[in-house]
Formats: C-alpha cells, structure tokens, sequence
C-alpha cells in the first residue's frame, strides 16, 4: 500500500527552495553587483567567475542523478536513503560555504573556488530533492501539491531574501561590505535549517519498489552510461520541450533577476536601499501570483500557463521600456508596478518547468519500462545550470562590451544603453524561442493519467493488444513514440527488451 503524502510531508520537502530559491535569488540581485562594485572586479571576470563554475558543475547534474538512482547498492544509502543522504550531507555545508561568498578584498581564485564549492554542494543537495515528489506519490494531485508548495515557499525564501539586504543597507550604509557579509551569514543560518526540514520530514519510494544492481562497474564504465542516459532522455518528446522551457527559460529567468539591480541603480538612478525594498514587495507579490500559477497549471496544463505568463512579462517589459524616456514624477512607484508585473509573470515561467518535472519519469516509465527520476532531476539541473552560465557570461561579456565601468557610480550611455537592452529587448527573443515550444507541448493531468494508468495495467501483466485508443494517443502525444514501440520496446536504454516479457522470465 502507498504511503499517503502529508502536510508534514509537503512542507518538509517545499522547504528546500529556501536554498533552490532564496538563495539563488540572492546570488542572482546581489552577488555579480557586489562583485563588480565592491570587490574591484570587472564585469567580465565577475561573469566568468559563474559561468565557469556553473558549466563544470553542469556536468555533474547527470553524475549526481546516475549517483542518487544507484545509490540503494551502498550501505549508505539502504541506512540513510538514495535521495535523503546527500541532504543530510548538505546541512552542515552550506551553511559554512554560502557566508563565504561575501567577503571583500578577496582574491579572483579565491572567489571562483568558493563558487565552485558552492555550486557542487547546491547540486548534490537539488538534484536528489527533485526526484522526491515522484518517490512520494505517483498522484497527480498530491504532486501538485508537493511542487506547488514548494514553489510558494521559494517565493516566501525570496520575499525574506529580499527583504534582509535593505535592512543591512539602513544598519551598515548601502555601500558597506560588512551589509553583504551579514546577509550571507544569517541566510546560510536558514538555509542550513531549512535543509534539516526537508531531511527530517520527507520520505523515499519503498526499497522493494526500486531494482537493485551490484553491478554498476567502475567510472570508467559508469562515465559512458550516464552519457547515454542523458542522450535517451531527449529521446522523449514531453522532455525535449520541457528541455526547451528550462533552458532557454531559465536564461531569461535569471538575467532578468541580474540585471534589475543593475538597471535599476544605474539606467534609472535609484537609491540601492530602494531597489531591495522593490525586490521585497515584487517577492511578496510573486507568492499570491504562484496560487494563480498553481491552479492554472493543475486545471489547464503547464503550456497554456507558460503562454499567459509570457504575455504578462510582454506587458511589463513595455512598462519598462516607458520609465526610460525621461519619466521622473512617480518613477519609484512605477517602476514598482511594472517590477510586480513582471515578477507575476515570471512567476508562471518559473512554475511550469517545476510542475511539469515531477511527470517525466511518469513518461518515461511508458517508454521504457524503468523509474528514472534521477537521470531527469540531473539533466533538468544541468539545463537550469547552462541557463545560469549562459546569462552570467551574457551579463558579464554584455556589459564589458558597452564599457560598464567598475566601481563607479556613474555609467557612461554606452553601458546604460547595454543594461537597458539586456533588460527590455533580450526577453523578448528568449521568450518567442519558449513560446514556440510550449505550443507544441501536450502535457496536462488528463493526458498523464490516461497514461499511468495504463502503465500500471501493463506492470500488473496486461496485454498491449488490450490498450484504449485514448491510452495510444497520450502515449503517442506524451512521449512522441507510437504505441507499440513503447514499454520496452525500443532501444532507448539499450536493446529492444519487452518488459512484459522480461517480468514474466524473472517470475
């Protein structure tokens, strides 16, 4: 009998997105302005610094989910779980490694080192967090739950995220390191407890349920695996798009939390203090905006949601696009608007890929006949990582380009013009790429249990030859395979083998 998901349940696994969301929401508003600002950096070499540790921890996303999906062969992880372990292990050390982030007078290496360690720990801790929902529960509702929750809980993490840095602004003066340092030490603090949370509240898919092999072989058998593994899962339809969202999504994502700071400070001319109070009340708003998200996902689907939210970010960019043609009467309260416009939308963007990921491995499964959850955690991390590189190596190269100068206060018009471009006009080509995919994605809850519950008649031993014409059509629609080359039947993960077959040869 499968376990039932509480609300203890949900809310120790929701918490880790006070890592996956504040935390990142700190480093993506803060980190690159500190560096360029107070730390003597140029734009160029604060860039780089996040694109080099993203792109080398990118790789070890499907590492980490190869590691977690075969982790029950070790003592280990039969004792402390294949997912759960790695958290425990992330508790203690992040909370020492995120304050570390923001100390002046440093060195390049010193600061490019720290982020990759940062990086790593972040992966080892996220990409066995975002198998847990489809351990948990193969149940739609109770995986929207569980994704939806957590999402509106990054959004409170990114709401106190925000809201920390302008108090230290007023205590330390809004150009004191020692504001920067504190922020990173008491967040780490809750991060650290946030994670412990999760640990202690969450649970994994039952150890009869999961196939155990002693034969992995050593790295070098291992490394070619995970290569192929990666390459099966774009093998299927439902998660080249996905893919699509998350990638090129994310880069919007995060440059446009990048470069408001910089927008706002520098095109706009306002105080520092100011725009954390923005970002605090544009966070507060994402929150309320992630219950509409929510239930727009679970009711109509990830793809009609990602076309709202897209249409609603359309609006706001030309909201910005006004308040640099000379505007000064009411600006700050403008720009607030349009700040929570956009933050709305970007609300949706964000949400989709999240919601959508917890079906993967349920798609999967009707291809292949296997439980894949972390392969697809670890490749979705990937993608959300090249996201990060690409808009820090964009941001970074971008600015240098326009000549952004560091540690002035004044930019000339040519880094204006850089930022403002970066902020207005990128969006809108990343966002025409996304929409092109989500017109073509068909996933929502009617599809998907059309699907899983004809892969559960098949896993109890029901014919191929039985299947409904609506069950062909999700597969066919889900997956992009026509139904009788599913469930085994391909070369998606290795030779044909028919599952159904394959069962009864083990009986």
């Amino acid at each position: 009998m499968a376990r039932k998901v509480t609300l203890k349940n949900i809310i120790g696994y929701a918490s880790v997105n006070f890592l996956g969301g504040g935390a990142q929401f700190l480093i993506s508003a803060w980190l690159m302005y500190f560096y360029t600002t107070m730390c003597n950096m140029s734009a160029v070499q604060a860039g780089l610094i996040f694109t080099v540790a993203r792109l080398l921890d990118a790789v070890g996303n499907p590492i980490m989910g190869f590691i977690t999906d075969n982790f029950r062969n070790t003592r280990l992880g039969r004792k402390f779980g294949r997912r759960r372990f790695f958290i425990l292990m992330g508790i203690p050390t992040i909370t020492i490694i995120f304050p570390l982030l923001w100390i002046t007078g440093q060195s390049f290496t010193y600061y490019l080192i720290m982020n990759l360690i940062y990086e790593a720990i972040f992966t080892m801790v996220i990409v066995p967090c975002s198998t847990l929902p489809a351990e948990m529960t193969q149940d739609a509702g109770d995986k929207a739950k569980l994704t939806g929750t957590k999402q509106f809980f990054g959004t409170v993490a990114n709401t106190i995220a925000a809201f920390i840095p302008g108090r230290l602004f007023l205590m330390y003066g809004k150009n004191s390191p020692e504001a920067f340092w504190a922020t990173g030490l008491i967040y780490g603090v809750m991060t650290g407890f946030a994670l412990l949370l999760v640990y202690a509240f969450t649970f994994e898919r039952d150890p009869k349920e999961v196939e155990y092999n002693d034969h992995i072989g050593s790295v070098w058998n291992v490394l070619p695996q995970i290569g192929s593994d990666v390459m099966s899962s774009m093998r299927i339809k439902t998660f080249r798009l996905h893919c699509v969202l998350m990638g090129v999504g994310g880069i919007f994502k995060n440059l446009t939390s990048g470069v408001f700071t910089y927008f706002v400070i520098f095109v706009l001319m306002i105080d520092p203090v100011v725009t954390a109070n923005i970002s605090s009340v544009t966070a507060l708003a994402s929150s309320i905006a992630l219950l509409f998200f929510i239930g727009t996902c679970y009711k109509y689907g990830g793809p009609a949601t990602y076309k709202i939210s897209t249409v609603i970010v359309f609006g706001s960019l030309l909201g910005y696009y006004v308040l640099t043609t000379g505007i000064s009467s009411g600006l700050v309260i403008l720009l607030t608007v349009f700040a929570v416009i956009n933050t709305i939308g970007r609300t949706g963007i964000d949400y989709v890929p999240v919601f959508q990921l917890a079906f993967m491995a349920d798609i999967d499964e009707a291809v292949t006949g296997q439980r894949r959850e972390g392969l697809f955690s670890g490749v979705n991390s990937l993608l959300s990582k090249v996201a990060t590189a690409v808009e820090a190596a964009l941001l970074g190269f971008v600015l240098q380009a326009f000549g952004f100068k560091a540690g002035v206060t004044v930019q000339p018009d040519s880094a204006v013009l850089g930022i403002s471009i970066l902020t207005m006009a990128t969006p809108f080509l990343l966002l025409g790429i996304t929409w092109i995919a989500s017109s073509r994605l068909k996933l929502n809850k009617e599809r998907h249990k059309i699907l899983v519950d004809e892969v559960h008649r098949l896993r109890a031993g029901g014919s191929m030859e039985d299947a409904t014409v609506s069950a062909k059509t999700a597969f066919k629609e889900l997956t992009g395979w026509d139904y009788k080359d599913c469930w085994g039947n391909n070369n998606v993960v290795g030779k044909t083998c028919n599952v159904n077959q394959t069962t009864e040869k083990m009986a």
